[in-house]
């Protein structure tokens, strides 16, 4: 019964599909700024990284918010803002998810110029990739001299959750100017415009996010830490703080951290669950604490506000790669990892349950 379910359900997909080619028509072949007037490059340079701003006239887009973003003109995938993302890896245009299947969602149409912040589906309520790929787009679209006050609506990959919503009101987006891709999946307008992503520089993602550019960390510096500290008492946080994970999924978890948290308590550090706490207040904690640890995680983006040689140590699995460990080197901080056989692995090599070797932690360890 459940398999004649999916089947019919899968029918009716196809169909969908089918009839919405005959609605808007069928996307075929590319096209791009070298041989089409419509579609303008703007160049910019942020220290030794090399960007690209596109604005498109006269196009719209589509998104299937998780792999796949495409920009169209005249029946056209427009090659460079589209992206597609397979093993995340940015394949060929000609791969994006409208070639085949079209753009199957109501066209919303709207008047003026619209600036896309679309990222993969992390950004839809990912922490990190919300600080990392989705709002640094915004410097990389003004130093390329381009105007935010001429941008009548921006588009996020979502604006779900409070950090969103707090941030974008620390940035003084207009909430009005505000879409969310969840509402907005295919649109058009007179421009749309698009940036090229602040890190995948070598569309490696083993290689890129290893070396996440340091202008992104003082883009976030500059942008909240001067604000959060005006707003949030750093007198109410520990100088020592453990993240935990309790608002986290079910994909990655300390299996004996009770015994962690009983040890860490008697040291004197506090057990935080970030997501009980604005953005505001965990940039005021991140900058305050002295030492900070946690299981590898999207909490750790905010060691961007911590300050010089502050304590940070990484209870990760010793497959979860070393993008934390390079943001908090870069960011000149004193960082050492804890590093575990996983117990399991799930989904991908970040995910998985851990058992910490706790004669091991209390010997690496020197709060003293």
């Amino acid at each position: 019964m459940l398999n004649n379910k999916k089947k019919l359900q899968e029918y009716f997909k196809l169909a969908a599909y089918e009839i919405f080619k005959i609605i808007y028509g069928k996307v075929k072949g590319k096209t791009s700024h070298l041989d089409n007037d419509e579609i303008n490059l703007h160049e910019v340079k942020i220290d030794n990284s090399n960007y690209a701003v596109y604005v498109c006239n006269n196009c719209s887009f589509y998104t299937d918010r998780i792999h796949d973003t495409a920009l169209i003109n005249n029946n056209k995938i427009v090659d460079g803002p589209s992206f597609q993302l397979r093993n995340n890896i940015n394949v060929d245009c000609l791969k994006n998810f409208i070639m085949e299947n079209g753009t199957p969602r109501f066209k919303k149409k709207l008047k003026g110029k619209i600036l896309s912040l679309l990222t993969g589906g992390g950004g839809n309520t990912n922490y990190w990739h919300w600080l990392f790929d989705v709002l640094p787009r915004l410097k990389i679209y003004k130093d390329a001299n381009l105007n935010l006050e001429e941008i009548d609506y921006y588009l996020f990959p979502s604006l779900k959750t409070n950090f969103q919503n707090e941030t974008l009101n620390m940035l003084d987006i207009d909430k009005r100017k505000r879409l969310s891709s969840k509402n907005y999946r295919h649109l058009s307008a007179d421009s749309i415009i698009a940036t090229s992503h602040p890190y995948t520089l070598l569309n490696d993602p083993e290689v890129d996010s290893l070396n996440i550019p340091i202008w992104l960390s003082n883009f976030l510096k500059n942008s909240f830490l001067k604000k959060s500290l005006n707003i949030s008492n750093i007198k109410n946080f520990n100088k020592k703080i453990y993240i935990n994970r309790k608002d986290g999924t079910s994909l990655r978890y300390i299996i004996n951290e009770n015994e962690v948290l009983s040890y860490l308590d008697k040291e004197g550090f506090s057990s935080l669950t970030l997501s009980d706490y604005s953005f505001s207040d965990q940039v005021a904690m991140f900058y305050n604490a002295e030492q900070i640890i946690g299981l590898h995680g999207a909490g750790f983006a905010n060691i961007v506000f911590s300050k010089p040689d502050t304590k940070v140590i990484e209870i990760r699995s010793d497959t979860a790669g070393d993008v934390i460990k390079n943001l908090a080197i870069n960011n000149k901080l004193n960082y050492q990892d804890i590093s575990c056989v996983p117990r399991t692995i799930n989904y991908n090599n970040q995910l998985g349950d851990i058992e910490v070797d706790l004669e091991e932690f209390k010997k690496r360890l020197s709060f003293k």
